[in-house]
């Protein structure tokens, strides 16, 4: 695409180098329950802010977090893809599994869980 001149030059929105997703915004109508969820994928609750009915803190393992905000209403669904280490060790407490483990046709394994609001994400590890 050509690059325009003149007047136009002030228009061109230069692409940002994205890294890596920052984190993951999670509202949830059930803060103890969704606590436990994230516990038990292995993120530990590392520090929390304001009053019971709009509590919020981040769930962080790893380089992955998760900021998980006590919500009024029933939050919208979203899908978030985390890569995992050995999926196939055993059961994940306090998680609902939504469908196991299996390979995919794009060269991993994945299964997906259920978060206490009902939201779905994947967890994926190498073949």
């Amino acid at each position: 695409m050509p690059h325009p001149s003149g007047d136009d030059a002030a228009t061109i929105v230069h692409a940002v180098p994205i890294r890596r997703a920052d984190h993951v915004n999670a509202e949830t109508v059930r803060w103890e329950q969704s606590v436990a969820f994230w516990e038990g994928l292995g993120f530990s609750l590392v520090e929390t802010w304001g009053d019971s009915g709009h509590r919020a803190g981040p769930p962080v393992a790893s380089e992955a977090v998760v900021v998980l905000a006590e919500a009024p209403t029933d939050p919208a669904p979203f899908t978030v893809f985390f890569a995992a280490g050995d999926l196939g060790s055993g059961p994940l407490p306090g998680v609902d599994v939504a469908s196991p483990l299996e390979d995919t046709h794009w060269g991993t394994r994945g299964m997906r869980v259920r978060d206490p609001d009902g939201r779905v994400h994947a967890l994926e590890e190498p073949s």
